[in-house]
């Protein structure tokens, strides 16, 4: 047996990157013709309620960031690396975003539309403020300000709803996604996990040092010893589930933590606004799950 619990149950409270909420506080009557390479800027404009004219790798997307989810209208333009620019040109953008990941894609795409460079992620600057203001200049260039307002009065209330639901005296957690059968990315200070962790009043067992985006790679054998129940965040690569279900040695290391382990849904580890509020959600739901059952 797969030595770990999953859940799938969201807490039943207003969503914010659904954007129901956001439904009364309509988009400015200039519709801006955008697109964007990063998905984190994808997000946030779905959040925002605005729905971009195209958008990139949308069938992995559908994988990794799963919410809010890309209308059918929104043109899927290929790669994040190489976008089909035949296509981009004939969609009469008014803007293209991309972040500094994609930078080298600027050049190209200047061609096609003006391009704005919009990025979250530096070495120790990724927190609530930071996902708030890249969440404000996102929401200024695509004309949805008041949007922006409402959006985070909603997920901030929704995040307190979250923490008053958590059980007291909840262990730290280690966050961690396979990358195979022996490597995992281990999520701390910097990551977007960290950023609702923190919301929710969560310790995070992880206190190495990470990159840029959050993480360490590192073998599974590190984790030994460190205290905190272990999450693992989908999705598992192929092969792993199957593997981790006889693996003596990921049981072991389990066992050693006195606490079975979660597994909860994916959500884009290098995600803005929408996807802390959505990890919120499931780290909150699987440890409430967990002490109930």
């Amino acid at each position: 047996m797969l030595d770990f619990k999953s859940t799938t149950t969201l807490c039943l409270l207003a969503f914010a990157v659904a954007t129901p909420s956001l439904a009364e506080h309509k988009p400015s009557d200039v519709q801006l013709r955008v697109m964007s390479i990063d998905w984190s800027q994808t997000e946030t404009m779905l959040a925002l309620g605005i729905t971009p004219v195209a958008s990139a790798q949308q069938s992995d997307y559908n994988d990794w960031v799963r919410s809010p989810k890309i209308p059918a209208e929104t043109v899927d333009v290929g790669l994040r690396t190489q976008p089909n620019l035949e296509r981009l040109s004939e969609l009469e953008l008014d803007t293209i975003f991309l972040s500094p990941r994609f930078s080298s894609l600027e050049t190209q795409l200047s061609r096609i539309a003006p391009v704005k460079t919009l990025g979250l992620y530096k070495v120790g600057e990724v927190n609530w403020s930071a996902v708030t203001d890249f969440t404000r200049k996102m929401a200024k260039e695509i004309n949805a300000e008041q949007q922006a307002e409402q959006l985070i009065i909603t997920s901030e209330r929704a995040l307190g709803t979250l923490r008053n639901q958590l059980p007291a005296n909840l262990p730290p957690v280690l966050l961690v996604q396979f990358m195979d059968t022996k490597h995992v990315r281990v999520f701390g200070e910097n990551s977007i996990y960290k950023v609702a962790l923190d919301q929710l009043g969560i310790q995070n067992a992880w206190h190495r040092e990470t990159n840029a985006w959050g993480f360490n790679l590192t073998g599974i054998d590190k984790l030994q010893g460190i205290e905190g129940q272990i999450v693992v965040i989908e999705p598992l690569p192929a092969g792993v589930k199957e593997h981790l279900a006889q693996d003596q040695y990921w049981q072991y290391l389990v066992k050693e933590t006195g606490y079975s382990s979660l597994l909860v849904e994916p959500t884009w580890s290098f995600g803005g606004l929408p996807s802390a509020l959505r990890f919120a959600n499931l780290i909150t739901a699987a440890l409430t799950e967990e002490v109930t059952q």
